[in-house]
């Protein structure tokens, strides 16, 4: 079998050396700045030496906004102070009214129009630089680092003034979220009802610009202005954006650090209370402390508010905290420094002790306290004496 196979391409080698071998030819790969470009309509090919892509892929990666223009067969793109214009079958283009001479026609093919790429390079200031044993374009156009990096800050901080605005649609529409937009609006709708928070930017610096994506790192300070309580925090970012079709979205934002703004003397400044809720939540903090040092995983959870679904997965956190660490805590301090009829700040100092080593350790926690059908609940705390 595996003889007459070879007698048979043996027979058919005339064949195929009598006609090209398109088939076989590698696609056209094009980049731009060091990015790939993806067409998802049509395939580059070659024409009289000249390259054509389908236009709208091109254009939108070099920031161009788009027009077509069926009727004429006129393809437009448009950028800061720059306006391309072609029309299919027409061998005469315009860059800013200025009439240049195309080697190749626009041409549409299979409902897809395709230009000239190297026209396109250049008319954006741009080289086009063609190696046939790769079969690929690479495009470089001078990138405007400042022009990049004012967009990029105006993006962070425009998501800031939204935020600060309670406009949680402007503020995803700033985001490069793939799903979840509607779910994702709707908690931070949720959290706007909920707290009154006033975040400003007290440094912003662009670390990286690479292609389409860039780093960014923020200090930012949270400071409550109404709504439940939360303790005025400091917090540092690290950001990544993405560009698509020529505007920079925040892909991800990364907590790095975070540090709560309360003083010892705020702390321990005492807030009216009460009588019977004074005890109570006092009560509430000295059993947590009796729970961790019995490493009573159930005890503790017992204290807290209840989120369903998670405390599965958070006594199990406690457990392993337990079987790994051997602490013992001493309650020196404890305060009620902000308290309403259903809420409630306690400012705690604890010396905590490693039984094994017997290196001792101070801690200051600020307790979170809510009152739900009557009764007071511990549902969060904050580490106020270091940077967590």
């Amino acid at each position: 079998m595996k003889r007459l196979f070879s007698l048979l391409a043996v027979s058919v080698l005339a064949l195929i050396l009598a006609v090209p071998v398109l088939a076989a030819e590698k696609p056209i790969a094009v980049s731009i700045n060091g990015s790939n470009v993806a067409f998802p309509a049509g395939t580059p090919y070659l024409s009289n030496n000249s390259v054509l892509v389908p236009f709208r892929a091109v254009f939108e990666k070099l920031g161009l906004n788009v027009l077509w223009d069926a009727k004429s067969g006129t393809v437009t793109g448009k950028g800061n102070d720059l306006t391309i214009t072609l029309k299919v079958g027409s061998t005469r283009a315009t860059v800013d009214s200025i009439v240049k001479k195309l080697t190749v026609a626009p041409v549409t093919k299979a409902g897809t129009t395709y230009v000239p790429l190297r026209f396109i390079a250049e008319a954006t200031g741009g080289t086009a630089v063609w190696n046939a044993s790769t079969r690929s374009v690479v495009i470089e156009t001078p990138v405007s680092k400042a022009s990049d990096e004012a967009a990029i800050t105006g993006v962070i901080r425009l998501a800031n003034q939204y935020y600060n605005d309670k406009k949680a649609s402007a503020f995803y529409g700033l985001i490069d979220l793939a799903e979840g937009k509607a779910e994702a609006i709707a908690d931070l709708e949720d959290t706007f009802s909920a707290y009154d928070l006033k975040v400003s930017i007290d440094h912003l610096k662009v670390l990286s610009i690479d292609g389409d994506e860039a780093s960014v790192y923020t200090e930012e300070t949270s400071v409550r202005t109404g709504g439940y309580y939360l303790p005025d925090q400091k917090y540092t970012y690290l950001y990544t954006l993405t560009r698509a079709n020529g505007s920079w979205r925040i892909y991800d934002m990364e907590l790095q650090d975070s540090s709560v703004l309360l003083t010892r003397e705020q702390g321990m400044a005492a807030a009216p209370v009460a009588q019977g809720d004074e005890a109570v939540i006092k009560d509430l903090v000295t059993k947590y402390y009796q729970s961790m040092n019995t490493e009573n995983a159930d005890g503790v959870l017992a204290l807290q508010t209840s989120y369903g679904e998670y405390e599965a997965d958070y006594k199990a956190d406690l457990q392993e905290f337990f079987n790994e660490y051997n602490f013992s805590y001493a309650l020196n301090n404890s305060n009620i420094y902000y308290y309403t009829s259903d809420e409630a700040a306690v400012y705690t100092e604890v010396t905590l002790k490693d039984t094994e080593s017997g290196e001792s350790y101070e801690q200051t926690l600020i307790f979170i306290m809510y009152k739900e059908n009557g009764i007071w609940k511990i549902d969060d705390y904050y580490n106020a004496g270091a940077e967590n």
